[in-house]
């Protein structure tokens, strides 16, 4: 979901016209209701090919998400986890990445909370052995406990788009690695795994009572855990570009409303409005919530 900052991320927002989704449970087939494509024209079996670029300091400083804290890595130090990938599709498609670059779904690419990005990344699922190497260009996941989030055509390629999750294994490549090219030769590790250093957020965060004054809507949604999916990806993505912070989610009546600050002016809402669209990729709104 993806910070997901997946990175997390999304679940698009409508803009003044209200935007509901049918969404899933944490046990649903697809990630926040993300099923596949229409049409998907890639073979499944692409691979990103790794190569030395800089690290974006704006999407790697500290960040908070729902109320949860994470502080990415700045060096190109090693990484490998063992643990469940999720992947997000059509509905964050064409939406703002955490490093700026527009999601798309038929690329091999990933978000993940703490990697430095972007980052390449060698991504195994244990229970089939297969591997694709990603670019991790986005934040999140932020829900349930998942270490990675991959794209479709990622998800693809490793076997689990239709089941929604995978227990795999996630190896960060480093620099001198894609230098000398002995990356590829890397396979599944069989040393023992460092825990991450980042604490999963509660599920159970990020849920507020309406407050006085207006605020931005970045999305209105029938599942809460759709809201949840596209809060975390939003407040990530805004941490990173170092743009308004504070989003909520508003239980109003059937709905879940994502509203990003609080207690503004008609016209300052609105004003934040315009950035935040263009921030996110997405119509926002100001709303008095």
């Amino acid at each position: 979901m993806r910070l997901p900052i997946i990175s997390y991320l999304s679940i698009l927002a409508g803009a003044a016209a209200l935007l509901t989704l049918s969404g899933c449970s944490t046990n649903s087939r697809y990630y926040g209701n993300d099923g596949p494509p229409t049409v998907f024209t890639g073979s499944g079996t692409e691979s990103a090919v790794p190569k030395v670029e800089p690290f974006r300091a704006a999407a790697n400083r500290p960040y908070t998400v729902l109320g949860s804290s994470y502080t990415p890595m700045t060096t190109d130090a090693p990484l490998r986890q063992r643990g469940v990938a999720s992947w997000y599709g059509k509905q964050f498609h064409g939406n703002k990445t955490s490093i700026g670059e527009i999601y798309d779904m038929y690329q091999p690419t990933a978000a993940h909370p703490t990697m430095p990005l972007p980052s390449y990344a060698r991504v195994t699922n244990l229970s089939n052995g297969r591997s694709i190497i990603v670019r991790v260009n986005d934040r999140g996941p932020f829900l349930h406990n998942r270490i990675i989030d991959l794209s479709y055509a990622a998800a693809k390629t490793l076997g689990y788009s239709s089941a929604g999750t995978a227990n795999v294994e996630v190896r960060r490549l480093t620099w001198d690695e894609i230098r000398s090219g002995s990356w590829q030769q890397s396979s599944i590790s069989t040393t023992p795994l460092s825990q991450p250093t980042w604490k999963a957020p509660s599920d159970t965060a990020g849920i507020t009572s309406a407050k006085a004054g207006w605020g931005v809507q970045i999305g209105s949604f029938s599942q809460e855990s759709n809201a949840r999916s596209y809060a975390a990806h939003a407040d990530a993505v805004l941490s990173a570009t170092g743009g308004m912070k504070g989003v909520r989610i508003v239980k109003d009546g059937s709905l879940w409303r994502v509203i990003v600050g609080s207690g503004m002016t008609h016209d300052k809402a609105a004003q934040y409005a315009r950035n935040i669209s263009s921030e996110l990729g997405v119509q926002a709104f100001s709303i008095e919530r």
